[in-house]
């Protein structure tokens, strides 16, 4: 079972995930970074399929840089 969670307060926001990579009851991994840095404010966590979990946040990182670069706003 994956875990991810965020808490947003006054003023702060706190995001958690779990760093195991299981399938099934193996588990493959127990270092796995489930949170990617979008830019220097933004940041996304994901759970799923290892392979689609990476190529979907890297997808959004790019679009949110791309998305900068267009339009000059962060």
């Amino acid at each position: 079972m994956e875990c991810v969670f965020g808490l947003v307060g006054n003023g702060f926001a706190i995001v958690a995930a779990d760093t195991s990579a299981v399938h099934s009851i193996l588990v493959h991994k127990n270092n796995e970074d489930k949170i990617m840095l979008l830019d220097s404010h933004k940041l996304i966590a994901a759970s799923g399929e290892p392979g689609d979990r990476v190529q979907f946040t890297e997808y959004v990182q790019k679009n949110v840089s791309l998305y900068q670069f267009r339009n000059g706003i962060p």
